[in-house]
């Protein structure tokens, strides 16, 4: 399983923000429905169906909040 996090803004943190980590699974969990409602809108449900896959949406979870990969003890 891989791990992603990303800064988080807070106003009210002392920091100013924080960071908040994220597993594959996390974040097709929130983000997916999304994301697949989005893209067939985009480009029609049958393209998106063909062309795309689950690490497509993870890809673009990634680059929308400049996440990077961490390493989690196993």
């Amino acid at each position: 399983m891989r791990y992603y996090s990303y800064n988080e803004y807070d106003p009210d943190h002392p920091d100013g923000g924080y960071v908040v980590t994220k597993s594959e699974e996390e974040i097709v969990k929130e983000y997916h429905s999304f994301w697949y409602g989005e893209m067939c809108e985009k480009f029609g449900k049958d393209h998106v169906d063909a062309t795309y896959a689950v690490e497509d949406c993870i890809q673009d979870w990634i680059i929308v909040h400049w996440a990077w990969e961490v390493k989690q003890d196993e």
